[in-house]
């Protein structure tokens, strides 16, 4: 899939996106979350978010017979937008009234796809990337109205077909098939809305996650979290508070403003067919000019509620005294036990902090903090490592922690721990790796025996800023790595199953084995080097059962 990450995941310090879509993005609250992040967590950034949604609009042109008004089309006023907003990026949500609420047609279809590329290749000629996000789900059982089968004489918004959510999947599967010669990136928004709805329909049975059509803030949330993830490699699992109870928080209320006024100006000054405009919209020069002040307004609510936004949010989770705190906007959380050993010991999960944490667990009763800082999507790129960098000398800063920590690095987060290690090796006391990814081309690339995740290749080659011609360089980074852990003399521990088809340990594990057998032999426990490995275990379960040698191998680094 297309991925619009920019080389070594960096963001770029300018930036104009431009949001087209229906009522969805009329609504504006995503693109409101969006700007709070940035404006509360990369302030330093000049990160233009330019809300252009007109509510009823398609890209296919089509409308429904029993539609008050023929819908709005993108393609009536795209030139204007593209000529007015001067965008570097493009993302277009489209799809939910494409389809016009009717069951699936290969007619109706054609005029979608048609519509998209053509949306697609005049953003791209104007010089802007264009990404595509997929329709949000039609979640039937919020629906209030009435829902139509398949053999009804007609459909409409307010009488739409019962399975339509499988015609949007059809769309989104379309979407999904679109190549980087096409669109420049993809954002599936579908798939962790429904995740999201499904969790918190097994918590409340009547949870109901909008109108069926319209999601609600929580809705809007995952958008953001999700554009979040897939355009800037921002990583968010927390719901901000002003996201649960925006009611009490006059900063998110004054972003919401800001947010609501430049998308009703927007909207009027490039034009649009909808016949109900944005009331008491004013021109786009006055807005702009309100805006800024509003800005100068947003920067001092934020001075002021510095302790509620942005200090650690201490909690007991689980029995356990947890810190969740944010580090240049990566989210961040420390682990702290009753009492601290001598020497502030820690252990540093470079990722998945939660999954398979027994020897973690066993390692807090005995005072060792635990640390993550959640850099997923990342790679283990230059910039990834920088972020570790800053996060280790934060954590010992502002908690004391040892001068070196217990590596942990489960499966993707081996190859993060062996990419630290080799920029900062005295920073470790210790390496664990799990199942670990130690060669790129192996996982996510899938280029030899392991299965590979072909989306998850793209993002990866386009944080190294390669293309698929240049994946042989990723062999150079891996090996690099390798060398320099192999070459350090830390003590290292790797645990892996002997049927893992995700991340094979012949093309990973092995790999680093060899070097460290290469550098290290002849002394005592050949250089405290430990190789686990577990017949007819695959990538899961990570760990052992009886966590004790992990433990013993880890205390004994200290």
């Amino acid at each position: 899939m297309p991925s619009l990450y920019q080389k070594d995941a960096r963001i770029a310090s300018k930036l104009r996106v431009l949001f087209l879509g229906d009522s969805v993005t009329d609504n504006s609250l995503y693109i409101a979350y969006l700007d709070a992040y940035f404006r509360l967590h990369r302030p330093e950034l000049d990160i233009s978010l330019i809300p252009l949604g007109v509510s009823s609009e398609t890209a296919s042109g089509l409308s429904e017979p029993a539609h008050p008004f023929p819908r709005p089309c993108v393609h009536d006023r795209l030139a204007a937008a593209l000529r007015e907003a001067r965008p570097d990026w493009v993302v277009c949500c489209y799809g939910m009234n494409d389809a016009i609420y009717y069951p699936f047609s290969e007619e109706r279809f054609a005029a979608y796809r048609e519509g998209m590329l053509a949306l697609v290749k005049q953003i791209r000629q104007s010089g802007a990337k264009a990404a595509v996000m997929t329709p949000p789900p039609f979640d039937t059982a919020s629906f209030s109205g009435h829902t139509a089968p398949e053999d009804a004489a007609d459909f409409s918004y307010m009488k739409p077909y019962e399975a339509y959510d499988l015609v949007l999947e059809r769309y989104s599967d379309w979407l999904r098939s679109l190549n980087a010669e096409t669109v420049d990136g993809f954002i599936d928004i579908r798939t962790p809305m429904k995740r999201d709805i499904a969790q918190r329909r097994e918590q409340d049975p009547q949870y109901s996650s909008g109108d069926g059509i319209h999601p609600n803030p929580y809705g809007h949330w995952v958008m953001a979290a999700t554009l979040l993830g897939k355009l800037f490699t921002v990583m968010l699992e927390r719901m901000p508070e002003y996201v649960e109870a925006p009611e009490e928080s006059a900063w998110f209320e004054l972003v919401k403003k800001r947010t609501l006024l430049l998308a009703a100006s927007w909207k009027e000054h490039v034009g649009h067919t909808n016949p109900n405009k944005s009331q008491g919209a004013v021109p786009l020069a006055e807005a702009l000019v309100e805006a800024r002040l509003l800005e100068k307004q947003l920067a001092i609510l934020a001075a002021d509620a510095e302790d509620s936004l942005l200090l650690p949010r201490r909690t007991v989770r689980d029995g356990v005294r947890t810190d969740e705190f944010y580090l240049n906007g990566r989210e961040c959380v420390v682990l702290r036990p009753e009492t601290a050993a001598p020497g502030n010991p820690w252990v540093w999960r470079t990722e998945f902090l939660y999954a398979f944490n027994q020897a973690d667990m066993a390692l807090l009763k005995q005072g060792f903090h635990i640390a993550y800082i959640r850099l997923s999507h990342m790679y283990g790129c230059s910039y990834a490592v920088s972020q570790m960098k800053a996060f280790k000398t934060y954590l010992e800063q502002a908690y004391g922690l040892a001068a070196k920590a217990a590596l942990f690095g489960f499966s993707r987060g081996g190859f993060y721990a062996m990419r630290y290690v080799a920029a900062y090796p005295e920073d470790a006391a210790c390496v664990y790796l799990d199942a670990p990814v130690i060669r790129l081309t192996s996982w996510p690339g899938g280029k030899e025996e392991g299965i590979g995740s072909p989306a998850e290749w793209q993002d990866c080659l386009a944080v190294y800023g390669y293309g698929e011609q240049d994946a042989d360089k990723l062999e150079d980074v891996s090996a690099e790595a390798v060398a320099a852990l192999a070459g350090s003399g830390l003590p290292v521990l790797i645990v892996a199953g002997l049927a893992d088809e995700v991340v094979p340990y012949p093309e990973n594990g092995a790999v680093l084995v060899q070097a460290l057998d290469g550098q290290r032999q002849g002394t005592p426990a050949e250089k405290k080097v430990l190789v686990i490995l577990r017949e007819n275990v695959g990538h899961h379960p990570h760990s052992l059962e009886d966590p004790a040698p992990i433990v013993e191998f880890v205390k004994g680094c200290f």
